[in-house]
């Protein structure tokens, strides 16, 4: 059977919870075609006890327990001292904050032998999870009255539950420093970042 010419596409609605009695809870959550049903979860308070790290945790039937983790930044885990597992298995990640070409900032990420590329087509445009013959672009959808706005997924090639968990996870994680612009409008941040990593 061809699998190449495969496209799926799906849509992600955010979504903020305030229990009385526990933490706030905020991110996406949707149907991604056959795999069904997939929720991002964050805590949009800051926690002294985590000394400034951040954690989004996906979850669904069908996918992988994926837990990206790192420095906390408006509101989210960033790439800073990022973590990223799934089903307890680490990813490894490789990320170049110095590096000036568009092409070159990239996220790289290993995973039980396959190589990913994540990349911004800047900012307010796709981000875009890939391996060989496997695509996953996550954008802008529609909007959501009052103020919200919902990500539309599409995935083409032989795609599976480990490579939309990876792309879906990121959708709550600041990636602004993939972009040049993203990482000009941190740069303050990023310098603070050095100084506190190393006070530490």
């Amino acid at each position: 059977m061809d699998t190449s010419s495969e496209s799926l596409t799906f849509e992600l609605l955010p979504y903020r919870t305030a229990p009385k009695k526990q933490l706030p809870t905020a991110g996406i959550k949707g149907d991604v075609g056959h795999f069904g049903s997939v929720v991002v979860e964050r805590c949009p308070l800051s926690r002294p006890l985590d000394k400034g790290m951040d954690t989004a945790r996906l979850s669904g039937p069908a996918f992988p327990e994926t837990v990206f983790r790192g420095k906390r930044r408006s509101g989210r885990p960033s790439l800073f001292k990022a973590e990223l597992t799934l089903d307890g298995r680490a990813a490894d990640l490789r990320f170049n904050a110095r590096a000036l070409k568009r092409e070159d900032r990239v996220l790289r990420i290993a995973y039980e032998g396959r190589e990913y590329v994540y990349s911004s087509e800047g900012l307010g445009k796709a981000n875009v999870l890939a391996r060989e013959g496997v695509r996953v672009s996550m954008e802008l959808g529609r909007q959501i009255p009052p103020a919200h706005i919902a990500s539309a997924g599409t995935a083409t090639g032989p795609v599976d539950a480990v490579d939309l968990a990876i792309a879906i996870v990121l959708e709550e994680v600041d990636t602004d420093v993939l972009t040049l612009t993203g990482a000009a409008l941190s740069s303050p941040f990023a310098l603070m970042q050095h100084f506190s990593d190393r006070a530490e």
